[in-house]
């Protein structure tokens, strides 16, 4: 099984299936009251009568040019005899993970994402085990005032039942998972359960452009 669930007393091995219905998230942390209205970089780009899950292109692709076409079939085998097949989570995810300590203050949090552009951040034990995770999103729901919230520890907004994924997880179940689960990115394990990656929605659309064929999105 490709897929783990984390959290207190939890070590729940997931089928494709139970990862892609089992719910992950837990109830909002003490620090309630959380706004629940949804940001717009959390927004699908939809017009008004689209529905959700559907995209519709703003613009027409006309691949009339035989010439454009021509000089993309030739690069397209090329890069396909340059690059072999991307299949597994541990060939896209982004490493070395940046970590936190569960009792490490929330500024700690904010340093991490304004650093290195971030969204998310796994929490882990002395151990290096899996315990929790951190993201934007539960920075800054909380309607508390930052100098407020900067010393607490992290483990006081973050999410303790976490979803993760092994190293061999093919690519396109990460991608249902994310979209089912509506979350930003899966910690990858190693054998040992220690983090090792993450793979994020990001990490997904990268793979798509460096090696999918470009028919993908016509």
């Amino acid at each position: 099984m490709s897929f783990i669930l984390f959290g207190a007393g939890m070590n729940d091995h997931l089928t494709l299936d139970q990862a892609l219905i089992r719910q992950v998230r837990g109830e909002p942390s003490a620090l309630d009251p959380v706004h629940r209205s949804r940001r717009v970089e959390d927004t699908d780009d939809q017009s008004p009568e689209q529905s959700p899950g559907q995209y519709r292109p703003r613009g027409r692709f006309s691949p009339q040019s035989g010439a454009a076409l021509g000089t993309y079939e030739a690069v397209k085998k090329q890069t396909l005899r340059e690059v072999g097949p991307v299949q597994f989570a541990a060939q896209i995810m982004t490493e070395p993970v940046r970590t936190l300590a569960p009792n490490a203050p929330i500024r700690d949090l904010r340093a991490l994402f304004e650093r290195y552009g971030i969204g998310s951040v796994p929490l882990v034990d002395a151990q290096k085990n899996l315990v929790g995770i951190a993201t934007k999103g539960d920075l800054t729901s909380k309607r508390i005032r930052y100098t407020d919230l900067a010393p607490r520890p992290v483990s006081s907004i973050a999410t303790a039942n976490v979803l993760s994924a092994t190293t061999n997880t093919n690519i396109r179940e990460l991608a249902r998972v994310l979209l089912a689960q509506d979350i930003r990115g899966i910690p990858i394990v190693d054998d040992e359960r220690h983090v090792v990656g993450i793979v994020t929605r990001g990490d997904i659309l990268k793979s798509l452009v460096n090696y999918a064929p470009l028919e993908l999105w016509l």
